[in-house]
């Protein structure tokens, strides 16, 4: 059985970030995520909340870029109050409406990792780690991990 990630929305848009910035190996680990997703290394997961924030952005070329490597996920977390409620348990504990809504389509999904280049978001989940059901990790640490899945 292959293992399930869920990429935050951020990690799609790192990639179009300036290549001389200091986080660039952010955007080279989700292409290498991204990339062995396409090699069948694992699932990827594709949630409302992508839609939602992907839909927001306003540079065109992005929102299409990001939507074609969503496209790619075979996996598709679908709305409903068990995601709903479990995304306003994790508001009621400090994280954002949109970050609760992507951690809670995570879990739904069954994701061993939650993918995020958000740092305001990666302290927050250190910090509540015994509330989450997913381990939430930078794209370096999944590209580094010591299972070596990519």
């Amino acid at each position: 059985m292959k293992e399930i990630v869920y990429l935050d929305i951020c990690c799609f848009k790192r990639p179009f970030d300036d290549a001389t910035d200091e986080r660039v190996r952010e955007a080279e680990a989700v292409a290498t995520i991204l990339e062995a997703t396409a090699q069948g290394l694992f699932e990827l997961v594709r949630s409302p909340a992508h839609d939602i924030e992907n839909d927001r952005n306003l540079r065109e070329d992005r929102r299409l870029a990001t939507d074609l490597w969503l496209k790619a996920a075979t996996i598709r977390a679908s709305a409903g109050a068990m995601s709903f409620e479990r995304a306003r348990s994790l508001v009621a504990v400090g994280f954002s409406s949109i970050d609760a809504l992507h951690l809670a389509f995570s879990e739904q999904s069954a994701a061993k990792w939650f993918v995020t280049t958000d740092d305001r978001l990666l302290k927050r989940a250190r910090a509540k780690r015994d509330e989450l059901h997913v381990a939430v990790i930078n794209p370096e640490q999944l590209r580094n991990s010591g299972r070596r899945i990519i």
